[in-house]
């Protein structure tokens, strides 16, 4: 009479979800995962793990215990469809039974929103009143161990940007004469309108490096936007010379036109270089 009670308080628990329409579209894929007690101070049942795959389902249940909570263990839970002629996987609750010597306990678990109600009916084997409670449980969020998660590399905004007439300019640049006697290479750094130009000059045993300067973006007309500028302008000072240099983009080459005049008697210069990357 006392298991037969047990069974009335948890049917007439499943009749009261059942009218329930948040429950009405669960299956078992949803009731499947690990739920904590909404309630910290609980004194019964902590946690529960429905487990399986398709059709099969366990349990797993906490019960409430000091210093830490009793585990209950893994118990297989039987689904429990609207009708016969469903299938076991579209049952939105489920039954699972936990013998012990003293007692046997019931629990039904169903889904109401999004949370997971669990009705438990126990029947002691004793002298003791038998009871049932019901709790309700919240989802316990999934952890990423963000070790175990492949680093993508970082999407460089700069390649969404078009390509500009000055960002052509930009790179590293040789002299397409292995043996000039002038500018044996160049190096363009453009960031929006703004460039700088490093150039070096034919020495022995190495290049001398003219230094960075800054280079004013030449358009064609006052109005035109600075980076749609074919050529740029640079200029590098020293004590005896002020060189001047021209840079247009065609095609592949790079064409340097330099002015050098000099602060002594020396004739200035005229000189063209062709360069490539």
């Amino acid at each position: 009479m006392k298991l037969l009670a047990s069974f009335s308080k948890l049917a007439a628990a499943s009749l009261l979800a059942l009218t329930g329409a948040a429950t009405a579209s669960a299956d078992l894929s949803d009731l499947r995962g690990t739920w904590i007690n909404v309630d910290d101070n609980t004194r019964g049942i902590t946690k529960v793990v429905i487990g399986g795959s398709g059709a099969v389902v366990s349990l797993s249940a906490w019960g409430s215990c000091s210093p830490s909570d009793c585990v209950w263990g893994e118990v297989p839970a039987s689904p429990l469809s609207s009708s016969v002629s469903a299938a076991p996987e579209s049952a939105d609750r489920i039954v699972a039974v936990y013998e012990k010597s003293y007692k046997m306990s019931i629990l039904n678990a169903y889904r109401s929103g999004n949370k997971l109600i669990v009705d438990n009916a126990t029947d002691f084997k004793d002298n003791r009143t038998d009871t049932f409670n019901s709790y309700t449980f919240k989802r316990l969020p999934v952890f990423i161990n963000p070790n175990l998660v492949p680093v993508l590399p970082m999407l460089d905004i700069s390649l969404m940007q078009p390509m500009t007439n000055l960002d052509r300019i930009e790179g590293a640049w040789k002299n397409v004469d292995p043996n000039t006697r002038g500018i044996s290479k160049l190096r363009v750094a453009v960031a929006g309108a703004d460039v700088d130009v490093q150039a070096w000059g034919s020495c022995s045993p190495t290049d001398c490096d003219w230094g960075w300067t800054d280079a004013t973006p030449l358009t064609t007309s006052v109005s035109q936007n600075p980076v749609n500028a074919n050529s740029i302008l640079a200029t590098w000072e020293s004590s005896i010379t002020t060189r001047r240099a021209i840079m247009t983009r065609g095609g592949t080459m790079l064409t340097v036109q330099v002015t050098t005049t000099y602060k002594d008697n020396r004739s200035d210069r005229f000189n063209t270089y062709v360069f490539v990357k």
